[in-house]
């Protein structure tokens, strides 16, 4: 007994070193003796309490998968009796957060003054990708193979329900992965015990998603899968309750009807996906039904978007900039244009700024075609200012640029290209944008004017309508949305609202830009109202660069 405690002592010195150079997990199992030694990460990762225990069968019994607990002890029953000459098995062990990983186990045996040890090293696998090594179920792959094999060699229709986990990667990075694993043992053992409980077969996705699947469905399925989510929402919250968890995270769900007969995987595959990403992309902690007319036009805006990308990549192709004047309500005269972006593509002809402008932001390909469109409409004014000295050009800025940019550098650099200074510029912010909610924006609001340009809020009063802004001087020049001043002249309702704003903005020393005035008789009401500048069809719609050229040179 004291040559084994010696043995022993020298092995844990070993596995010590071993641990610090692997990521494996290295043991030492004395057959003999009934004792065990494992590598300390050990318990970081699977159901031990220590990673040294006496009565190791035992103990690895609680461990050991119960399917494959005897397969595993009988192999290493034939490795003691030279039946066998090493001990190679894929099995699963209970992680910490009681799922099953499925490992590789490797052993030796070495006979030792009259003992037996096996010798060894355990890994992590996923079990030839079949079972997911966090939760123990199957896999996208497992699925994809029942409903091949098992499923559509019979008649059956049914459902399957995609469900993801909304923003799991902020999770992640601010609690921890550790968090984040907590989030997926929740969200399983909710799963896993509601599969149970509705005769459901349930796999693990990628990522935080999970499919369940309903077979054999009687009554309404769009009803049968929305009652469905809404009792996991609840199990969810429940569970949070019972654990006493800080951390609550809501689930997003997709799901769509199927006919095995009809539907191959990937037609499942695809409809499932696109549910649920309806569902993130419609506020998230929802659930939608697959909706074919829905995905034609998803398809069609990834199919834009792609035109779109190949224009901006090819030089700008098909993009031109026109430019809308605006005209001083005093004099009549024109003091400076709008410059407005249009595309015309090959593929799709001319297509409305309203259809292809989000897809730009959404992609963010707004942030390379921005620096054209600053470069060009900075080219034109200085010409612009030849003629008219007091000339400024209005460019629009997404809030793409602005959060996601260095728009400040894209801004300086394009526009010192060019000879007009930076007081012949005013940089236009759509007003439904939250400045307030962002510290990034507001900082770079501060740094335009500190370089001595101008600021404008777009389309005024269809946001937040911020006034604290216009207290603080910040934006020099409200731009009144074209639905306050149509028909301003018969509408009282708009005329003293439209009236109000105008007299408080100049009591605050804000200029007051009115938009969209088409008609003789908004011109007249809006000037009787105060505005300080008109822009609208009554004086020109936005037209090319040339154009615009011949009304302000000839």
């Amino acid at each position: 007994m004291e040559q084994f405690d010696t043995d022993i002592g020298d092995w844990k010195n070993f596995l010590s070193f071993i641990d610090e150079c692997t990521d494996e997990y290295v043991y030492i199992y004395d057959l003999s003796n009934d004792y065990a030694i494992y590598s300390k990460r050990v318990t970081e990762t699977f159901a031990l309490d220590t990673e040294e225990f006496a009565n190791a069968g035992m103990r690895l019994k609680d461990v050991i998968h119960p399917d494959d607990y005897e397969a595993v002890f009988n192999n290493i029953s034939d490795l003691q009796n030279g039946i066998i000459k090493k001990h190679d098995m894929e099995y699963r062990w209970k992680s910490r957060n009681n799922g099953y990983v499925w490992i590789s186990c490797r052993g030796i045996l070495v006979r030792k003054n009259g003992n037996n040890y096996m010798i060894g090293r355990v890994s992590e696998i996923g079990k030839k990708n079949r079972y997911d090594n966090v939760t123990g179920l199957y896999t996208e792959s497992v699925f994809e193979e029942d409903y091949n094999s098992g499923i559509k060699e019979r008649v059956y229709t049914g459902y399957v329900m995609l469900i993801g986990i909304d923003n799991f990667r902020e999770i992640n990075e601010k609690y921890g992965i550790q968090v984040g694993d907590e989030v997926l043992s929740v969200l399983s053992e909710v799963l896993v015990k509601m599969a149970a409980s509705e005769s459901l077969l349930i796999y693990r996705m990628k990522g935080d998603e999970y499919a369940l699947l309903a077979l054999d469905v009687s009554g309404n399925i769009i009803q049968n899968a929305k009652q469905l989510y809404k009792n996991i929402r609840v199990r969810i919250d429940k569970a949070i309750d019972e654990r006493g968890y800080d951390v609550f995270f809501n689930v997003s769900a997709g799901a769509c009807s199927f006919d095995s007969q009809v539907d191959s995987f990937k037609d499942l595959s695809k409809k499932m996906r696109f549910a649920l990403h309806s569902a993130k992309l419609n506020g998230k902690n929802r659930f939608e039904f697959y909706d074919e007319e829905e995905y034609k036009t998803y398809l069609k805006k990834l199919q834009i978007q792609d035109e779109l990308r190949k224009c901006v990549n090819d030089n700008y192709k098909g993009f031109e900039l026109f430019y809308q004047p605006i005209v001083d309500a005093a004099s009549g005269r024109i003091i400076g244009a709008e410059s407005l972006l249009r595309w015309n593509s090959e593929k799709y002809g001319f297509m409305s700024p309203v259809q292809f402008i989000p897809l730009l932001e959404e992609s963010s390909l707004i942030i390379p075609l921005g620096r054209w469109i600053i470069d060009t409409a900075a080219e034109f004014c200085s010409k612009c200012v030849e003629v008219i000295p007091d000339f400024v050009m209005h460019i629009n800025l997404s809030f793409v640029q602005i959060a996601k940019s260095d728009v400040m550098k894209d801004v300086l650099e394009n526009i010192s290209k060019h000879t007009a200074a930076n007081k012949h510029y005013v940089l236009e912010i759509t007003e439904s944008i939250q400045m307030d909610s962002n510290i990034a924006v507001r900082r770079v609001l501060d740094d335009f004017l500190k370089n001595d340009f101008s600021l404008a809020i777009d389309d005024f009063g269809t946001g937040y309508s911020n006034f604290e802004y216009m207290k603080d001087k910040m934006f020099g020049i409200l731009k009144v949305d074209r639905s306050f001043v149509t028909d301003i002249h018969i509408n009282d309702n708009n005329s003293i609202l439209v009236g109000f704003i105008i007299k408080m903005a100049h009591e605050m020393g804000v200029k007051i830009c009115a938009e969209g005035v088409e008609t003789k008789e908004e011109l007249d009401k809006i000037k009787i109202l105060g505005a300080d500048y008109i822009q609208g069809y009554y004086y020109s719609r936005p037209v090319e660069r040339q154009t615009f050229w011949n009304m302000i040179s000839g």
